[in-house]
């Protein structure tokens, strides 16, 4: 099924919500406005493709918006809906921030712990990862920032449980793109969480085009009031008939210790056993298919007020033995002070 029909529903049945009387006095109803922006000062001290001059970006350094997040959500009766807009500065080039349609689905709750959800939304790869990771506005979880998945597909699927949880989606495989083939993917995550632990497994099975995918990854963290811990296992496998497969994997391991009220220290290691499949790009450009990258994160997150947080940071990427035939990238070292300002209104 294409990706307008999901829109398609997902749209005409909010519609249909909106402008049926006897369905709004029958069903309570209620919305709100909420949303995110993420605004940094960066300055890249060191870069493998060296300066300016030759044609690299070693020394650049200004103010961007790494991300902007505008959207709407409303309940009805057991429905919900959710639209939900985003935008960026270009990344180290000039132009203007251009909104893209991030979220577009509906969902229904079917029983007190089961859900169904049709349209565009996140797969269940890195979602809940992202959640315990907590620091997403200082850099995004490993699968991410380095391509192994999409953080957004077009397609339906079922979530439920309490301790122990599950989620299934059939989807394009297309991220929020448009279908161009026959190829789709089939997800799946089997977790348990309570107060202090979050365990869980996922992967997904995928065709695109000519191509066949398969990702596995686990994930153990536990937090408390100190702070948390969290530990992350990635393997992916990209196949195509006629060639040789091509895969890779990474361990990566954060925390976060509360050091008062107000300030947070945030460490996190990426190490890629394998070079990767895609280089990241944006603001972040690692040379991930010329050797096995390794990322260091350092920040220091301070609360200056419920809804706005700044965060001074360090990010040092260094290099395995590079491909056979490829020279070794020197390291790349980025300076950032990051913010994020949260907004919500009830309407």
């Amino acid at each position: 099924m294409k990706k307008t029909t999901f829109s398609f529903l997902a749209a005409s049945l909010f519609v249909l919500a909106l402008v049926n009387p006897s369905f709004a006095e029958e069903e309570k109803v209620s919305a709100k406005i909420h949303g995110y922006m993420i605004p940094e000062y960066y300055f890249v001290l060191d870069h493998h493709t060296g300066d300016k001059d030759a044609g690299g970006i070693s020394g650049q350094h200004g103010f961007w918006f790494r991300r902007i997040y505008l959207g709407y959500d409303q309940k009805f009766g057991d429905f919900g809906f959710r639209v939900r807009l985003e935008g960026n500065s270009p990344a180290f080039e000039e132009g203007t921030i251009v909104p893209f349609v991030k979220d577009l689905y509906l969902k229904y709750k079917l029983g007190s712990s089961v859900e169904l959800q049709a349209g565009m939304y996140s797969p269940p790869t890195f979602d809940k990862i992202e959640d315990f990771w907590g620091y997403r506005h200082i850099e995004k979880t490993p699968l991410d920032l380095f391509k192994l998945a999409s953080s957004r597909d077009i397609g339906f699927g079922i979530s439920g449980g309490k301790n122990f949880i599950y989620t299934l989606m059939y989807a394009n495989f297309g991220s929020n793109k448009g279908e161009d083939n026959q190829g789709k993917g089939f997800f799946g995550r089997l977790g348990y969480e309570t107060e202090t632990l979050y365990v869980e497994a996922n992967g997904y099975v995928a065709a695109d085009g000519d191509k066949d995918y398969q990702l596995f990854q686990g994930f153990a963290g536990i937090q408390g009031k100190w702070g948390n811990l969290g530990l992350n296992y990635a393997y992916k496998n990209q196949s195509e008939e006629g060639e040789e497969d091509m895969n890779t994997s990474l361990v990566s391991a954060f925390s976060t210790i509360k050091l008062g009220k107000k300030a947070t220290l945030v460490v996190r290691y990426d190490h890629f056993l394998d070079p990767n499949l895609k280089d990241p790009g944006d603001y972040l450009p690692i040379a991930s298919t010329t050797a096995a990258p390794r990322l260091l994160i350092v920040a220091l997150d301070f609360k200056v007020h419920k809804q706005v947080q700044i965060g001074p940071n360090i990010k040092y990427v260094f290099y395995g033995d590079a491909v056979e035939g490829m020279e070794k990238p020197d390291a790349d070292f980025f300076v950032g002070l990051t913010g994020k300002i949260k907004f919500e209104s009830s309407l």
